[in-house]
């Protein structure tokens, strides 16, 4: 790797923080040559496959960057893909600092994988707790290789990522099988990602399957991700994961978590076809993320007709959010969506 190429290494990618992406901002622009598992992981940033060596949809590198992590400061969440098990205490020893710096970190794990031990706190690291990392262990190997009997040995509280992938994760008997166990083993949430898939992966992942695979790879609708969010939520778990919030000495949480409740109601409108509705709630929660505005401050004194950027709807939300920390319209939102069919 030349010079140049390891400092861009460094150089983290950067990208909207989006609800379905985990709320990931910042991510690395390529991975250890060494594969963190021969089975397959999702790329959380990106929604696609994550390859051997390779992250965020970079080619492989020559040589392992000369960190694991890119540079910061990071005021928004980072993202950590798996690693194998020899870069696990490189891992954890770059989080100690960007952790203790108050950067929201997401840390990705697949079944049976310890969770970080070296960081700042390690018992909020490994039940996801906001106060350290969020950890996030990704199902798509377990489900693909039947290894079910690994997500009995979840971390409490734990966060999934439950990729789906059509005529292999999307079945209704796999479905009620695995959320049984996740439920029982406490896991909080299970967040359904539809990845996308190369012609070449798609092949791959049929490779000596029932022709019925190949048809639902290449021909089939993609899977639909209300399903499975109906039936997290009849199982007692949340299908979003909430937006993970810097911590001091950082400063903006409060911003931070407003334009969180504002960019989840804008994702769940376009689900559910409310489009202008969405775009309006995405456009405020933009300007909310950049905004030095005390929101708080200014509904406690009925001000917040004076953001011209602020829609009367978004408006609502916040109202209710700086009143009660939370949103009786996203709720009744995720109701909508993840509730039971009417």
């Amino acid at each position: 790797m030349t010079a140049a190429a390891g400092a861009r290494a460094l150089r983290p990618l950067r990208q909207l923080p989006e609800p379905e992406r985990f709320w990931i901002r910042f991510a690395p622009r390529s991975w250890p040559a060494a594969p963190p598992s021969p089975r397959r992981w999702v790329d959380l940033a990106r929604g696609r496959l994550g390859r051997p060596g390779a992250a965020s949809g970079d080619a492989v590198p020559t040589a392992a960057p000369p960190t694991l992590l890119p540079d910061g400061p990071f005021d928004d969440v980072l993202y950590v893909p798996p690693v194998a098990s020899g870069d696990r205490a490189e891992r954890d020893r770059a989080l100690g600092p960007i952790l203790a710096a108050g950067t929201p970190v997401l840390v990705q794990l697949l079944p049976g994988q310890p969770a970080p031990s070296a960081t700042q706190d390690a018992e909020a690291v490994r039940t996801g707790d906001a106060s350290g990392a969020t950890v996030v262990v990704d199902l798509l190997a377990a489900l693909l290789g039947g290894e079910l009997e690994t997500l009995d040995r979840l971390p409490p509280d734990a966060v999934v990522a439950w990729p789906l992938v059509g005529g292999l994760t999307d079945g209704a008997a796999l479905r009620e099988a695995v959320l049984g166990r996740l439920a029982g083993a406490g896991v909080r949430v299970v967040q359904p990602l539809v990845p996308e898939l190369a012609p070449a992966e798609r092949r791959e992942l049929a490779e000596g399957r029932d022709e019925s695979v190949f048809d639902a790879l290449f021909h089939g609708q993609p899977p639909d991700p209300r399903v499975l969010a109906r039936a997290v939520a009849r199982h007692g778990m949340s299908p979003f994961l909430t937006r993970p919030l810097p911590r001091a000495p950082l400063a903006g949480a409060p911003s931070r978590e407003i334009g969180g409740l504002l960019l989840l109601a804008g994702e769940l409108c376009q689900r559910l076809g409310h489009h202008g509705r969405g775009q309006a709630h995405f456009r405020a929660a933009r300007w909310v993320d950049r905004s030095r505005y005390d929101l708080r401050v200014l509904a406690a004194e009925g001000n917040l007709q004076v953001i011209h950027w602020l829609d009367p709807a978004s408006r609502e939300i916040v109202d209710e959010w700086a009143r009660t920390g939370r949103s009786a319209t996203v709720d009744a939102l995720a109701e909508e969506y993840a509730g039971p069919v009417g």
